[in-house]
Formats: structure tokens, sequence, C-alpha cells
């Protein structure tokens, strides 16, 4: 027997193309999951199940491109994975996935688990054992030998090295890859004004995911690093701050142009950052409005679990990247749907609300293209074509 087709009846739609604006009473039409068709609700079939949110607004389910599910998002993240077990983050990580899902957030990048833990989360969403986003998971981050988030487990030097830890990270599963360019906060006594690695070691990291048909991101925070990461041919650039080896802004305008023409998208990660000067932050946003302004992409993603900074936070990241980066509300929007898609290599899968695409969406009440807060107005959440979240209850 054949599952009834359902059809969606959605007041107002944003369908997470870059070009797109608002539709009104339109009809998504999905059948096994998938989207079959959109176009104006007009007369509906007669045999179809009917979900009827004419008063409110459906856009696909939001993407975040930056999450570290394991993390405890506590003020102490960093004490608290050093000391837990892979039993106890495993568990972390089912507490995250729930709380995500609840916030519209149907698809997830991991950038920096221990071992296999993200691999084994992933699986069991996928197998319908837990509910959760979709997962895109890197495994442990590659980083040189007392690098940023060394004790992930996956320290590498040279280019040899680099390659090597590639493709350990591919055979235990990694559906995405992630490289420390930089030094970061959350490792005492790295650097992250300069640079981790070489071109041609990152070169080598890209050249393996190319093989396996995956994403490379790079954490980035100093331009030096930035500079040999986009040379290399990554993906996205995470964080991407600017910051020179004197530790004030130094903002490369051919890197940005180079990012622009290769849709090189950066992760911003705007949340709270208490270690960060007042003035050094507007110095950080305003070299990012720049690079938006030259054409850089940007793609949304919040950096979930490190220090305060909970795994339903990419609504409120939504929100600074308007009143901080300049975005309109639907440029905010794209960039944690379409773009965010794009830039995660899965445009094919999910991201917008078009034939071919899975039925996963986000429900909510108001119009967030003209009120960005309206996100966190959540009525429904809708995965694969399922209602996993009715009136903030989590159904799974």
């Amino acid at each position: 027997m054949q599952d009834r087709i359902t059809v969606i009846r959605a007041g107002r739609l944003i369908d997470g193309a870059a070009t797109s604006g608002v539709q009104h009473d339109q009809a998504i039409f999905v059948d096994s999951g998938t989207i079959t068709s959109v176009g104006p609700a007009g007369e509906l079939p007669p045999d179809a199940d009917v979900i009827d949110l004419s008063s409110s607004t459906v856009l696909p389910g939001l993407i975040d491109c930056h999450v570290h599910l394991v993390f405890s998002a506590s003020e102490y993240a960093l004490g608290d994975v050093l000391v837990e077990d892979d039993q106890q983050l495993l568990l972390r990580g089912v507490a995250a996935v729930r709380r995500a899902l609840r916030a519209g957030i149907t698809t997830v990048r991991d950038l920096g688990g221990r071992g296999g833990v993200t691999f084994r989360l992933r699986d069991a969403i996928d197998n319908g054992l837990i509910a959760g986003p979709r997962v895109l998971a890197a495994g442990s981050p590659i980083t040189i030998t007392g690098g940023h988030c060394h004790f992930l487990g996956l320290e590498a030097d040279g280019e040899a090295g680099v390659r090597v830890a590639a493709r350990l990270q591919l055979k235990a599963g990694a559906n995405c890859l992630k490289i420390m360019a930089t030094g970061g906060h959350m490792t005492p006594g790295t650097n992250r004004n300069r640079a981790q690695y070489s071109v041609q070691e990152i070169a080598a990291a890209v050249d393996e995911a190319a093989r396996a048909h995956v994403t490379v991101a790079a954490h980035g925070l100093g331009t030096d690093g930035i500079r040999n990461a986009v040379q290399a041919g990554v993906n996205t650039v995470e964080h991407c701050q600017w910051i020179g080896v004197d530790g004030s802004v130094s903002f490369d305008e051919a890197v940005a142009h180079a990012m622009g023409e290769r849709r090189t998208a950066f992760v911003p990660t705007l949340g709270p950052r208490q270690r960060t000067p007042p003035e050094l932050r507007e110095q950080i946003l305003r070299a990012m409005r720049q690079a938006w302004a030259m054409g850089v992409p940007i793609a949304a993603g919040t950096d979930a679990g490190v220090s305060n900074r909970p795994f339903d936070s990419l609504p409120r990241e939504l929100e600074s990247m308007v009143s901080e980066l300049g975005l309109s509300p639907l440029e905010a929007i794209h960039a944690a749907t379409g773009e965010a898609a794009r830039a995660l290599g899965v445009a094919d899968k999910v991201g917008t609300l078009e034939a071919g695409r899975a039925a996963d969406m986000l429900v909510v009440d108001g119009d967030p293209s003209v009120g960005i807060s309206d996100l966190q107005s959540v009525r429904m959440v809708i995965k694969g074509g399922r209602t996993v979240v009715a009136n903030g209850v989590l159904l799974d």
C-alpha cells in the first residue's frame, strides 16, 4: 500500500532560494518524505492528507553549519570534554540533537567530536533510534601536534601526515572534514593569529576530501591561516575574524575577492564571545561586513556546544547577522537554508522547498521576512515529511 500524498498549505512560504521573496497561499506536495511540487494552492486533491498552515509561515528546516554535539555548552565546556568519557559524550549528544530539532534545525554539521562518538550519534538518528537533525560529521578535527583541539585526538604534521589523518577520518565514516588553519580560544597555548598549516598541508586534506566527494571546513581566526585555507581550496572558513599577527584586525581584500570568486563561504559564529574586547569585536564585524559587501557568501553557524552556546541558538545567530552584519531577514534565512546547503555540498538534498528535496520544514507564527525574531515562534517542525515537533513538543 502506497503512502497517501501529503499537501501542506502555507499561508506564507519562504523557499530558501537566494532570489525568492515571500510567496502567499502555496501548496507543498510531499510523497514518501520528498517534495514533489510546490505551487499556488488552488483546489487541493480530495484524497490527499492536508496540513492547513494558512495562518503561518513555512520555510525550509534550518541548517546549522557549525556545531559540536558532544560539548556541554556550559561555562566550563573545555573542562567537561576533558574529563568525560565517550559514553557521557554520547548522552550529551543525544540531548543536543533533540534540543536543536525542537528549534527547527533539521540539518547540522558537526565540526569536532572525540573518536567516533559523533559518527555513532549520526547513524543512530539515520536509523530512527533517536530523534535529531540530519548530521554531517567530521569526527575529530585535524590539527598540528599540540594545536587547537588536539585533545580530540587527531594530531598530524606535514603534508603526508595530514593526508593520512584525512584518510583515517574518512575510513572511520566522516562525511565532511575539519582542519585547524589557526590556533583558537578553546585551547590554551595555541596562537590564533598565526597559521598552523601551510597551503600544501591544507591542500592535502582538500584533495582527500575531493576523492571522497565531501567538503572541508577550516577553522580560521587569523588572516594568515584564512589566506592559506582559501588558497588550498577549502569550502568554508569558520569564524573568519581576520586577525593579524599583531592581534588587531588585518582584512585582506585579495583573499576576500578570491573567496567571492570561488564561492568559499564564511561562517561567522557571532554568538557571545566574552574574551573579545568590544573594540576588537567591532573591527571584526567591520571586516565581515566588508567581505559580505565584496560578494563573499555567508553560511550560518553557531559553534553550539562551546561555552554558553546552546544547541537551539541558531535563530538568535540569524538575529545577530541582521543587527550586526546588516543582512536583511531574508538574506539571513538564506544563509541558514539554501546557501548553507550549497556550502555544505548538500543542496541537492536539503535547504530549499522545491521538487526533489527532502520535506524538511520549519513552521512559525508571524513573518520572519519582516521580523527575524519570529523564527523563535516555532509552531511545527517537519523532517522527511513527518511532523517531529508540534507546539514545542518533540513527538519522537
